[in-house]
């Protein structure tokens, strides 16, 4: 008599086999690489995340002079009362930065890999990261070539070889 730690010896058991690409995209289980057109939109997603934290972090690191100069075009601010909306500010656009960078790499990855919604998701913090690239006048140049940046990497979304590759998408 067996107890139920032991097995029987007696029946061979046999190795998991891995599923072969083309037995695996049957089975809807993975997709082939992604064309062109969605790997450079998706490093220009990454791109553009790096490129507004650094303005963010420039901002951050240069608030007192900003302040000083908003204070000397606008008489009626004092300094300390703009260095205190600086301050403020700057905190504020850094940890937007970092959230739409970390945003598009795990929603830029998911695109990636050829998910439907996460195109989709794309453009639309696409569209919020380019308006918080301009938002209360912070027009820079880090701010310029980010909202370009996403620009591009939206619109290589949208072209030809990316719909046909998201189009036998069902998820």
């Amino acid at each position: 008599m067996s107890t139920p730690d032991e097995t029987d010896d007696a029946t061979p058991r046999e190795a998991p086999v891995m599923p072969t690409a083309e037995e695996a995209a049957a089975a809807g289980q993975a997709r082939t690489d992604a064309p062109r057109v969605v790997r450079v939109s998706f490093w220009l997603w990454i791109a553009a995340g790096v490129i507004g934290l650094v303005g963010a972090v420039l901002f951050l690191v240069l608030r007192d002079e900003w302040a000083d100069i908003q204070a000397r075009s606008s008489p009626g601010r004092s300094v300390a009362e703009m260095r205190g909306l600086a301050a403020g500010l700057s905190w504020w656009l850094l940890a937007g930065s970092v959230m739409f960078l970390a945003f598009f790499v795990l929603v830029g990855y998911n695109a990636r890999r050829g998910v439907r919604k996460a195109r989709t998701l794309l453009l639309v913090l696409g569209v919020f990261a380019a308006l918080f690239e301009y938002s209360l006048g912070r027009v820079t140049i880090y701010g310029l070539i980010s909202a370009l940046l996403i620009i591009v990497a939206a619109g290589l979304l949208y072209a030809p070889p990316a719909r046909r590759f998201f189009a036998g998408d069902e998820r």
